[in-house]
């Protein structure tokens, strides 16, 4: 598949900050997002440090988002698995 054309069909919070992905191709990955929450400068993503909040996310148009974009990830690094 071009890289272009990838899209999550399903994400399923499984624990701590972990998502587990699966892509049109198939494929699946689970990516933990704690180290990223907790490097992020950004006010706006240190928020999502409340479990609540991080998972109370969305798929639209096969991408995985959290709040209106507010969050939001290249696809490439999702599918890649590392963030």
């Amino acid at each position: 598949m071009e890289p272009e054309s990838i899209k999550i069909t399903e994400a399923h919070y499984t624990t701590g900050y972990s998502i587990e992905m699966t892509f049109n191709d198939s494929s699946s990955k689970t990516i933990n997002f704690e180290p990223y929450l907790i490097k992020s400068p950004v006010a706006n993503i240190n928020k999502y440090l409340d479990k609540g909040k991080f998972r109370n996310f969305f798929i639209v148009d096969g991408n995985l988002i959290w709040k209106s974009i507010e969050m939001t990830f290249p696809m490439a690094d999702l599918y890649a698995g590392k963030i």
